[in-house]
Formats: structure tokens, C-alpha cells, sequence
């Protein structure tokens, strides 16, 4: 690809006050051939308006008072912490709705989609014909009468956000011509009102959904229990969607509630008395694949696609280098007499997940079942990713689907907000910015593309496209495989994780930013001045040799500051995209790695404000305050919930929130810490400082003891936080 001129593009509009129509959309036809063309400016603007219907829906849901008897906090129980302890009540009536969606997702799954073949089989891998699955399906056409209610398609909406997640379970239930009809725009969008944002399918659509389904149309209406396999007796067993009180402390109101929406989910059988929480129903989950496997020749789940994400048929002569991402299906057949003893609910063996890795790893180990598997004793390097793929269906999935739909749905929900917020839809230039957006994506898939190795990360704004793009899988498929072939040789489908750590997120996005300006000689990948993303920037531009790209993207960068229509507010302006940002489950040591980043990073933003401060244009900068434009504080259901910028390490559902410095759970707080609180600061930067020395980066965190003076005073107005969770101690 040639790169593009580094003349500056039109500017994303500021939002008018005024009311603004949405334009005349033309869904009828796409952009033109799927190898060659992405979305078009209509379909995203559907899906923007499809997006606000949501973030209506979620508004609604979490503030009806009492909802599914999850009542506001006491005052006199919260006193200070009131605030936060309401934001999490009205995150929980969110969380439990989506967890009924779910439910209801499934049910319209199983009895509305049609199936356009039967169930794959492992002799079906063997076919030719099953290397052209994802092009034989006629795609599904949809009417009005045939849309599921919006919650439903909330959940359709997100599965199709992990595209390969979404592949595999059409794969794998026959249900190829739902994937390749998409998201029907044209149908949909003649049911959203353009000023309400309401959504109505008419009463066909009613009849056909409770018909089938036996749910109600509303989600509301439903019944405040549902019901479960009993792993012991595989009896249906009743039980309450959520259950408990709300209680303090705040960061552990709902810790105990034993509902099935709930984490602490505990329930037995009137029947036999066995005890069935979470982790014994994916134990079953499990059991119920190594048995369809064993006696159905069903696939394990995870073995639909190649490495690259692309069905591929078992070719002759089937080498075991060419069969490794089938070996699960392999290994779990050899192992499967012992596994489904291991498992049986009766036995009372198995009680966790954790257990069953375990014992499938020491299985691997085991020569005798190997060599039923594949004549080897040892794992090729496919073969073991193909294991731990097998394995992430499994993990905090209780649902018959590829990934945890409750959690896909839960995160979707911080893009969701970020495109209220933003409220492109309603800018008189929304086709302008389309256009634009949709060309920057196609740079930004080209990025990907041609750099296997790398994590390209995505600004709202590209997001918006991308996700647009994945709601047509088969458009999306066509796209990737064409681009990728030319790079790497071969068919790539790239996925779109929606769990990323945050600390790559933030590597990756620092690394896309660099490519953005090379491909566009000069061009602002993030045209955002938080301090985030003037610190990203910050490292890229201050090179000594500096070529033309690097001088012009250092003039845009200075030109961001005097645009009216560019602001410090992230919420105001195409940042990087984190809603599939979530934290390490474990932390080693109390200063890690991310804390090392957030130094870096806010290292980086001193250097270019106090550049930006001698501009020499004559203009001078405003001074920005340390408890202003330096920390940004997003809004969570109203609650201010502060963090110390805004970035991948930090999130505005209340369940995700940031940490400052040492300020997290768990964290080994320095002695002496509430004392001398200029030395948390010191021990932190110290240790930032040895750890960056011992990773070999050549990145000064500190410069000498003046600066380290200057980064702790800059740090002493966010160690209230720091206090404040001390004073809960």
C-alpha cells in the first residue's frame, strides 16, 4: 500500500446543539465486491443508531428501582460511598438482565434459526468440500416479522463481535446461512424510531418469538427464576436468576449472593441433594463434548478451524503435521473411557475446572494415551495452542457457545457508551466523518494484515467501522482472507479479541500509532489531547534525527491544541478503543509491570506538555492543573469514579475500575507507606526504574533528582486514592 499524503483531513465536526435529522439511509446494496471493500457510510450510521437503542436499553434496565429485588443501598450502611455503592447496584440489575438475554438468546438460537445442514461430524473434516464451508451457504433472508426483541439482538449483536467465536458455533450447529445473511441493517433500521431510538418489530415478529421460544417478548416479563441440568440426575432443577442482600463493604456487595447470575451461585437438587454451583455445570459442559465426541463423532470444540482461524479439510495423506489443530479430537478420544469417569457427578471426583486441566495435562504426559493419539509422546507447537483453545471454551462458560456471551455483552457495553457519548449520529457532517472513518480502518486493517507478529489496536473511531464490518461475516471472511494471503502467504481470518490485557493494549496501541504515521507520512493516528494519548505520541516525535513524516506529525500534534473541535475530554473524541481491556487475574509482585507503564507513560506527557508550553508560535498554552485535564474522570451511572488517566489500564464499569500506584487489592504496601506518603511515590519510581533497567528498556522514567522531585509532586495529588483505600483498611 502506498502511503497517503500528510496533509491534515477534514476534521471530525464538533457536535451541534441543535437537533439533527438522521440522513436517508440506502441499506439495500453493500460496498461493492467483499474482497475489495469494506462497509458503507450507511451502515455504519445504522449501526450508531442501533448502538444509541442500546445504550437506552441499558439506561432503562439499571435504574428501575428494585428490579429483580436488587434494592439501593443504605445510606446509613455506605454513608460516604453511596455514590459508588448505587453506581454498582444499577451495574448489577445490567449484569443480571444480560445474563436473562443470554438465556434468551439461546432459546431463539435453537428453535428460530434454521439449520441449513446437519451437525459436522470428524468424517466431514475429512471432505474437501468442508475447506469451502464458508462459501457454499446461501445467506438467510430476513423479514420484519422474523427479528427477535432487542435484548436478543444485543446478544446476537456481541456474539458476532468475536467473529471466529461466532464461526465455529454456526460450524458446529449447521447454521451456516444465519452466518452468512449478517446483521440484517435494512430490517432493522426500519425498526429503530429515528428520534426515540424505540424499538418496535411489530406483532408478527411477537408471535413468532414467544411462539417458539415459550419466552415472553419483553425480558422483563419473564419469570424471576430459570432453570438447570443437575449434573447428578440430569433433572431439571428451579432456581432464582438472583438471590441475596445488599450489603457492604462496597467493592463486595454481591460477593455472597448464590443466584445463577450471580458469582457465588450455589443450588441443590430437591432430587438427589448434589450441591450444583458454576464449576461443576462446566465440568458437565465438558463431559457432555467428550461423550457427543466418543458416541456421536461430534468435534471438540475449538477444532473447526486452523491455526489462522480458517476451516480447513484434513488433507491426504492426513501427515500429523497437517492434523494438528484437530489433535484435541485425537487426544480426547484416546482419553476418553478415563475422562468420563473422572467427570461423572456422581463420583464426586472432578470439583473444579482447575482439577480437570490438571488432569488432562498429566494424561498428556501419559505415553500410553499419546501414542493412541498420535503415535508420539511429545506436542508440536500447534498442537498445544489447540489444547488451550479446547480449553478456553470451557472457562467461565456455562453456555453452549463458543465464549461466555454474559461477559461479551458486559464489555460491549463500554463501546456502547463511548458512542453515546460521542454522539456522532447527530452531527450535521456524519456521512463526512463515515467516510473518513471507514478509510482510516482500511489503513488500519492493512497495519494488521502485514504485521502478524504485532497487536494493531483500534481508536473508537476505527473500532466503529471494524465492528460494522464483522456484522457481515461473510463480507468480513472474504476481506481478511484476501488481505492477508498477500502478506502472509495464506488465508488469515482476523479475530477480534475481545479480551485483551491491558497492559498489550496499551503496547499495541503505542505501536499503531507509530505505523499510522509512517503509512500516512505524518498523519495523528489519535486525534485526542488527554494525557494519554499525548504521551503515546510523545516518544514517537521526539527523535533526534528527525525525518519529514516525524516533522509533520510533530506540527498536526502542536495544530491539536488550537482545534475547537478537539478536546483533553476522551469522551469528546476518537481515543483508543478499550472496552476489551481487562486485568491480570494475578499480580507477582506489588510494583508490576503496569504500574512501571502508568510511570512511563505519565514520564512521556510531562516531556511533551512542558514542549507544548514552548511553542514558539506565540500563543501561550494554558497551564493544566494536576487535578484537571491530567486525570481524566469518567462517569459511571452519574457516580464520579476517579482514575489517573484514561487508558487501557483503567474502565468505567465500576466492576473494572483502575488502580493508582499500590492502590489495589492485595497490593504489599511499603512500611512506613501511611506516614511518608512522598515515599510510596519514591519506592515506586525506584523500582519502576530497576525494573525498566532490568528489561533492558532504554526509557528514562526519572531524570535525576530535580525531575524525580517534579514526577512526585505531580503524583502526590492522586495518592488521596491511596489514603482513602488505607482509611477502608
Amino acid at each position: 500500500m502506498s502511503k497517503v499524503s500528510g496533509a491534515n483531513p477534514p476534521a471530525y465536526e464538533q457536535i451541534d446543539k441543535s437537533p439533527v435529522l438522521i440522513p436517508p439511509l440506502d441499506l439495500s446494496s453493500n460496498a461493492g465486491s467483499p474482497s475489495h471493500t469494506t462497509v458503507t457510510q450507511d451502515e455504519c450510521i445504522a449501526h450508531l443508531k442501533f448502538l444509541a437503542a442500546l445504550a437506552d436499553l441499558r439506561e432503562t434496565v439499571a435504574n428501575i428501582q428494585d428490579l429483580f429485588c436488587i434494592y439501593d443501598p443504605n445510606p446509613r450502611v455506605f454513608d460516604q460511598l453511596i455514590d459508588e455503592a448505587r453506581a454498582r447496584v444499577k451495574e448489577k440489575r445490567w449484569a443480571v438482565y444480560t445474563a436473562r438475554a443470554v438465556e434468551r438468546y439461546t432459546a431463539w438460537w435453537k428453535t428460530c434459526i434454521p439449520s441449513s445442514h446437519s451437525r459436522i461430524t470428524i468424517q466431514d473434516f475429512r471432505s474437501s468440500s468442508y475447506g469451502a464451508i464458508t462459501e457454499w451457504a446461501k445467506p438467510l433472508s430476513w423479514s420484519q416479522g422474523m427479528l427477535p426483541p432487542l435484548d436478543v439482538l444485543m446478544v446476537w449483536h456481541a456474539h458476532m463481535l468475536n467473529p471466529r467465536a461466532f464461526l465455529e458455533d454456526c460450524i458446529r450447529e449447521g447454521k451456516m446461512s444465519f452466518w452468512a445473511g449478517g446483521f440484517p441493517w435494512q430490517v432493522i433500521n426500519a425498526c429503530i424510531n429515528n428520534q426515540t431510538f424505540e424499538y418496535d418489530a411489530g406483532p408478527t415478529a411477537k408471535l413468532l418469538f414467544e411462539g417458539k421460544t415459550r419466552f415472553q417478548w419483553g425480558n422483563l416479563q419473564d419469570s424471576s427464576k430459570t432453570s438447570v441440568n443437575c449434573p447428578g440426575c440430569k433433572k431439571r432443577v428451579s432456581v432464582l436468576w438472583t438471590d441475596g442482600i445488599v450489603t457492604g463493604p462496597v467493592g463486595k456487595m454481591f460477593e455472597d449472593w448464590k443466584g445463577f447470575a450471580d458469582k457465588s451461585f450455589k443450588a441443590t437438587c430437591p432430587m438427589c441433594d448434589f450441591q450444583i454451583d458454576h464449576e461443576r455445570m462446566r465440568i458437565e459442559k465438558f463431559r457432555r463434548d467428550v461423550h457427543n465426541l466418543m458416541f456421536k463423532s461430534l468435534p471438540i470444540p475449538g477444532t473447526f478451524y486452523n491455526f489462522h482461524g480458517v476451516p480447513e479439510a484434513l488433507k491426504e495423506p492426513r501427515t500429523r503435521r497437517k492434523t494438528q489443530s484437530s489433535f484435541p479430537n485425537r487426544f480426547i478420544a484416546a482419553a476418553g473411557p478415563e475422562l468420563l469417569t473422572f467427570t461423572d457427578a456422581r463420583a464426586n471426583e472432578c470439583k473444579s475446572l482447575e482439577q480437570l486441566r490438571n488432569k488432562l495435562v498429566s494424561m498428556l504426559g501419559s505415553k500410553d494415551i499419546m501414542r493412541k493419539a498420535d503415535s508420539y509422546t511429545s506436542l508440536l507447537p500447534v498442537e498445544r495452542v489447540a489444547f488451550r483453545r479446547m480449553m478456553s471454551h470451557y472457562w467461565d462458560n456455562v453456555t453452549p457457545f463458543a465464549l461466555d456471551l454474559v461477559g461479551a455483552v458486559i464489555r460491549q457495553g463500554t463501546f456502547v457508551q463511548k458512542m453515546d457519548n460521542i454522539d456522532w449520529l447527530h452531527s450535521p457532517a456524519v456521512k463526512a466523518t463515515m467516510t473518513r472513518l471507514i478509510d482510516k480502518y482500511r489503513l488500519f486493517f492493512f497495519i494488521m494484515a502485514a504485521n502478524p507478529r504485532h497487536m494493531a489496536v483500534p481508536t473508537l473511531d476505527v473500532d466503529l467501522a471494524w465492528h460494522t464490518h464483522q456484522l457481515s461475516p461473510m463480507r468480513y471472511y472474504a476481506y481478511s482472507a484476501f488481505a492477508t494471503v498477500k502478506d502472509r502467504k495464506r488465508p488469515v481470518f482476523i479475530n477480534h479479541d475481545d479480551k485483551v490485557d491491558e497492559e498489550q493494549l496499551s503496547d499495541g496501541f503505542e505501536w499503531t500509532s507509530k505505523m499510522y504515521r509512517k503509512l500516512t507520512n505524518g498523519g495523528i493516528y489519535s486525534e485526542c489531547t488527554c494525557w494519554y494519548c499525548e504521551a503515546v505520541r510523545a516518544p514517537d516525535l521526539d527523535g533526534i534525527l528527525a525525518t519529514p513524516a516525524t516533522s509533520r506529525a510533530r506540527e498536526a500534534a502542536a495544530k491539536l491544541h488550537d482545534r475547537s473541535d478537539i478536546s483533553s475530554d476522551p469522551d469528546k473524541n476518537p481515543h483508543i478503543s478499550t472496552h476489551n481491556a481487562v486485568q491480570p487475574t494475578t499480580t507477582l509482585n506489588p510494583v508490576d509491570s503496569r504500574q512501571v507503564k502508568f510511570l512511563k507513560l505519565r514520564s512521556n506527557y510531562d516531556k511533551a506538555r512542558r514542549r507544548a508550553e514552548k511553542r514558539k508560535d506565540g500563543k501561550k498554552q494554558e497551564k493544566r492543573s494536576s487535578d484537571d485535564s491530567l486525570a481524566y474522570v469518567p462517569l459511571v451511572w452519574g457516580y464520579p469514579i476517579y482514575v489517573p488517566y484514561y487508558a487501557p489500564y483503567t474502565s468505567s464499569s465500576p466492576g473494572h475500575m483502575g488502580i493508582v500506584l499500590l492502590a489495589r487489592a492485595g497490593a504489599e504496601w511499603p512500611p512506613g507507606a501511611v506516614e511518608e506518603p512522598g515515599r510510596v511515590v519514591a519506592v515506586a519510581v525506584a523500582q519502576a526504574e530497576v525494573a525498566e533497567e532490568e528489561e533492558g528498556d532504554v526509557v528514562e522514567v526519572v531524570e535525576g533528582e530535580e525531575d524525580a522531585d517534579d514526577v512526585a509532586s505531580m503524583y502526590m495529588n492522586e495518592l488521596w486514592l491511596v489514603f482513602t483505600v488505607l482509611v477502608r483498611k
